[in-house]
């Protein structure tokens, strides 16, 4: 099994003649194969195969170290994948990449030239074309930060089409699925909102967020209720009533009911407790 370098100017070892950091894409890799090999691979494509990649969730001191493994599963026959991550330059600072599979390196497998921008990109190549073998919930890489506040915060760390977009392939010719989730990064602090315990009754998806979120609720009592919207200081920046019901509820809020991109709490108020669940509203651009 082989790593893949990227070209020299933007912090690459080497050059391979198909790498572009704008566009870099796994079909490009033709030129390297065998003839045999070249007719598989540019055959078309029928069926997709389902590969998931993720985040952890973190939790972390505010104005502290903060690394987040990136995962995998459905990897066992993958012989070439790319994909980004991002992540908000306003609270984490990039320090570097640590546990890269397979023995890859910085230099070798990422693309780092929207680091400025809270984006970095990966790619590996298997350049036998069996697959990598790798099991499900393989940590890819570990990205290293350092939390740059020292208040209580919630981010994440979301996937993004830039530097590179999510494509990739099997030992079969057949594309991968790329589904990604996110993974939420709190920040404990002491002067802000406490980290709440997550109550199962009360969900929000998806999280992050770009235009809408669904919150459920799953309840055993009925009732008049303050759905809300706090910011990481507990000020409140939105509210409307509405009447929860016994067992599943669903409301919806907009993108247009959050003042700006970031960091949310999201309460729900009833004569009988208080329930909360954090949420980030990324950008639709990101």
């Amino acid at each position: 099994m082989a790593t893949l370098a990227g070209r020299k100017g933007d912090g690459f070892t080497s050059v391979p003649e198909f790498y572009n950091p704008e566009s870099m894409n796994i079909p490009n890799l033709i030129p390297r194969l065998t003839g045999m090999v070249v007719l598989l691979m540019t055959l078309q494509t029928i069926r997709a195969q389902e590969t998931k990649f993720f985040a952890e969730d973190v939790t972390a001191p505010a104005g502290g170290e903060v690394s987040v493994n990136v995962r995998a599963n459905g990897m066992a026959d993958v012989v070439g994948l790319q994909f980004s991550v991002s992540w908000d330059t306003l609270l984490l600072e990039f320090r570097g990449i640590s546990n890269i599979v397979l023995e890859g390196t910085p230099a070798g497998n990422f693309n780092q030239t929207q680091l400025d921008s809270g984006r970095i990109g990966y790619l590996l190549v298997d350049d036998s074309l069996q697959g990598f073998g790798l099991q499900d919930s393989v940590v890819l890489f570990t990205l290293d930060f350092v939390s740059l506040q020292p208040f209580a915060a919630v981010t994440a760390l979301t996937f993004s089409e830039a530097p590179l977009s999510c494509k990739g392939m099997n030992n079969e010719n057949i594309a991968l699925d790329c589904n990604r989730a996110a993974g939420t990064i709190t920040l404990e602090g002491t002067n802000s909102v406490p980290v709440f315990a997550e109550d199962a009754r009360f969900q929000v998806a998806p999280n992050p967020f770009t235009e809408s979120l669904r919150v459920t609720t799953r309840l055993k009592y009925s009732g008049p209720a303050r759905l809300e919207i706090l910011d990481l200081s507990g000020r409140l920046l939105y509210e409307r009533r509405e009447q929860v019901r016994t067992g599943e509820h669903i409301f919806q809020l907009s993108a247009s009911d959050f003042p700006a991109t970031g960091a949310y709490i999201i309460r729900l108020v009833t004569d009988r407790e208080q329930l909360h669940r954090k949420v980030v509203l990324q950008s639709r651009f990101r």
